[in-house]
C-alpha cells in the first residue's frame, strides 16, 4: 500500500459501520484504522481524484473532506485521522488532521437539528440553497390560473430579490470587463502566467444541432423527437 510504504504506518482495514455512542444518527464507514504509535489509533481515508481538481489538493485538504473526517473522529472517538489521495491517477500524497473539538461540537449540533427534522418529518427552513431549489420545484411543479395576495411579511423578500439582481448585474458586469481585459493581453496567444496564476483562451470546436433548419426541413423527424419538459418561472414585474 503506496501510503504505508511512504509513512511505515499500518492500515487496518475496517469492514463495518460505526455509530456514535450518544448520537445514534451519526454513523461512519470508515475506509480504516491507522496504527500510529505516537498518535494512536487515528481514522484512515483515501480519496482519488483527477488532475484537473490537482490545485484543491496542492496544499490543504478540501473543506468537505475535513469536515468528512472531523464526523468520523467525533464517531470513533479517536484523536485525529490520515487522509491519502491519488491525483490523476500517478501523484499522491497524505495529510494528518488533529481533532477538532470546537468543530465537532458544531457538527453535533448541526446534525441533530437535522435528524430532529427527519424524526418529526418537518421540512427544514427555505433559504437559497439547490435543496430547497428542488423541494419547491417537487411540492409545487404545476401552477393553477389563480391569482392570491401576498403577505405584507413578502415585501422584505422583493426587495431582497430586486437588490440581489442588481449586485448581481453589476458584478456580472465587472466580471466581464476584467475577462475582456485579459483577453486583450492574451491576444492571439493560448496562455498566459502570472504567479501561480494561469490564464487560458483556448480555441473549442464543437457541432450542435440546428433544431431550427430540422424543424423546418424536417418537422415529422423533429416532433418525433421532441422530449415535452414542463417547469415555473419566477419572476417580478
Amino acid at each position: 500500500m503506496e501510503f504505508t510504504e511512504r509513512t511505515n504506518l499500518q492500515v487496518r482495514h475496517e469492514h463495518q459501520i460505526l455509530q456514535h455512542s450518544q448520537y445514534p444518527f451519526m454513523l461512519a464507514n470508515l475506509d480504516g484504522i491507522v496504527d500510529d504509535p505516537v498518535q494512536g489509533k487515528c481514522v484512515f481515508e483515501a480519496k482519488t481524484t483527477n488532475a484537473f481538481n490537482s490545485t484543491d489538493w496542492l496544499d490543504h485538504i478540501p473543506e468537505e473532506y475535513q469536515l468528512q473526517v472531523q464526523h468520523y473522529l467525533a464517531v470513533t472517538n479517536l484523536t485525529g485521522a490520515y487522509i491519502a489521495v491519488l491525483i490523476g491517477g500517478n501523484r499522491f500524497k497524505w495529510y494528518f488532521i488533529a481533532r477538532d473539538e470546537d468543530l465537532i461540537a458544531l457538527l453535533i449540533k448541526l446534525e441533530k437539528r437535522f435528524w430532529h427534522h427527519v424524526e418529526t418529518l418537518t421540512p427544514p427552513p427555505i433559504d437559497g440553497s439547490e435543496a430547497s431549489t428542488e423541494l419547491l420545484g417537487r411540492l409545487y411543479p404545476q401552477a393553477n390560473k389563480a391569482q392570491i395576495d401576498l403577505p405584507n411579511e413578502a415585501l422584505p423578500l422583493i426587495t431582497q430579490f430586486e437588490e440581489a439582481s442588481q449586485e448581481e448585474k453589476v458584478a456580472e458586469e465587472r466580471k466581464n470587463e476584467a475577462i475582456n481585459k485579459l483577453k486583450a493581453y492574451l491576444g492571439l496567444n493560448e496562455t498566459g502566467c502570472l504567479g501561480d496564476r494561469i490564464v487560458t483562451w483556448k480555441n473549442i470546436f464543437s457541432e450542435r444541432l440546428n433544431s431550427k433548419l430540422l424543424k423546418d426541413e424536417q418537422p415529422e423527424i423533429y416532433t418525433k423527437y421532441l422530449t415535452p419538459s414542463s417547469s415555473r418561472r419566477f419572476s417580478i414585474k
